[in-house]
């Protein structure tokens, strides 16, 4: 994740009011995002089950449940959670409201002190639902709108009617006073639509507006040829950066996801700024793709993976050990390899000197390469020499 607002513009909005904590006063609130924290933001799927169909989904969801786990197993995983006092929790799915255990999950998390967000469709955030999100204390709510266009992003979502009622649930859970954001993934059809979604962000007072990239996961990987070009992403990447500067006023963040060669691309833009040096320093600090490390993902049915994008890898499961345990006590080969895989990447990432900051999409890599050692083929960092 890269918060162009706070890297080129000293502003951010949401993801301060998330990251404060007792666990982070050592850090400077400057840096607190670029932090150097080695406890991870864990995404769980709550569910396999969704209400759309959408074209990129890394979780490939239905609409009927799966083995997913019980309440009492939720539960606890919950407190060892919070006792290991991780610094978000990301409710998602499928469709997280759609699992049965999902208000009962966050209200348990309100109690332990676990700082949870949620990341949805929006569809099916109703006033009442959004109430019920605000008392949970809920600390941000990120819906996805891929077009400006309702008719487009309908048909990615595989739903009519899919993008007003997502506008409405992102309308709701504002109005119920939570912090939420707009996101796109970045694809060959939308990626035109970002400056009209971006001033939708603005007249709606959303106070954050994230992109993300396609990542060849699950249904993703049957559209890997739908992602952009470079110099597409390249144009999407420097109309951010502009725009973080430009709206620096707003109450508004701008951020990219799934792609830490943003960074490095950005201190390609940044050659000639006297800004530059801070920047690098917040970037490695962030220390580019987080798998394994500063992120992981927990499935429906348990599975720990290294990273939401990276179902392959399946590092143990929370109904045999703890979390604790898996992650941190006694962590697999494959996780300690991700941890210390820097310095043995192959080609254009091994050598390049923004390695330190970027090492570019371990999962992407694995996909075009076979090999999660391999170079990223998507990357846009024209002078790798930094």
């Amino acid at each position: 994740m890269i918060i162009f607002s706070k890297a080129l513009a000293d502003q951010a909005t949401v993801w301060e009011a998330l990251r404060e904590s007792e666990s982070c006063q050592d850090v400077p609130a400057d840096l607190l995002r670029f932090s150097a924290q080695t406890k991870p933001v864990v995404m769980w799927n709550l569910t396999r089950r969704c209400n759309l169909a959408c074209s990129h989904c890394y979780m490939d969801a239905i609409p009927k449940e799966d083995d997913e786990m019980s309440l009492e197993e939720g539960m606890r995983l919950t407190d060892d959670l919070a006792r290991m006092k991780i610094p978000i929790l990301i409710l998602t799915g499928g469709e997280p409201l759609m699992s049965r255990n999902f208000f009962s999950i966050a209200f348990h998390a309100r109690e332990a002190g676990l700082r949870t967000v949620i990341s949805t469709n929006g569809t099916l955030i109703t006033p009442e639902v959004a109430r019920l999100l605000a008392e949970a204390k809920i600390r941000y709510v990120g819906v996805s709108l891929d077009s400006a266009l309702p008719a487009s992003h309908d048909k990615f979502r595989g739903v009519p009617g899919a993008f007003d009622r997502a506008l409405q649930g992102l309308r709701n859970a504002r109005d119920a006073g939570l912090k939420t954001g707009l996101r796109i993934t970045l694809t060959r059809d939308n990626w035109q639509d970002v400056p009209a979604l971006l001033n939708l962000a603005l007249e709606e007072n959303i106070p954050r507006f994230c992109l993300y990239h396609l990542v060849p996961t699950g249904r993703g990987a049957g559209i890997s040829d739908k992602d952009v070009s470079s110099e597409q992403r390249r144009s999407v990447i420097r109309l951010l950066a502009e725009a973080a500067v430009e709206l620096k006023d707003k109450n508004i963040e701008i951020l990219t996801t799934d792609s830490p060669m943003d960074g490095a691309y950005l201190l390609e833009i940044l050659k000639d700024d006297p800004r530059r040096d801070y920047v690098r320093k917040l970037l490695t600090n962030a220390g580019g793709c987080s798998a394994g490390a500063k992120v992981a993902n927990i499935s429906y049915q348990g599975d720990v993976h290294p990273c939401h994008f990276m179902p392959q890898v399946v590092v143990g499961n929370v109904r045999d050990r703890s979390f604790q345990d898996i992650w941190i006590d006694h962590p697999t080969p494959e996780l300690l390899a991700l941890r210390g895989i820097k310095s043995n990447l192959k080609g254009a990432c091994g050598s390049c000197n923004y390695r330190d900051l970027c090492g570019g999409c371990r999962q992407k890599a694995y996909y075009y390469n076979g090999d999660l050692l391999g170079e990223d083929p998507t990357c846009i960092v024209e002078n790798k020499c930094g």
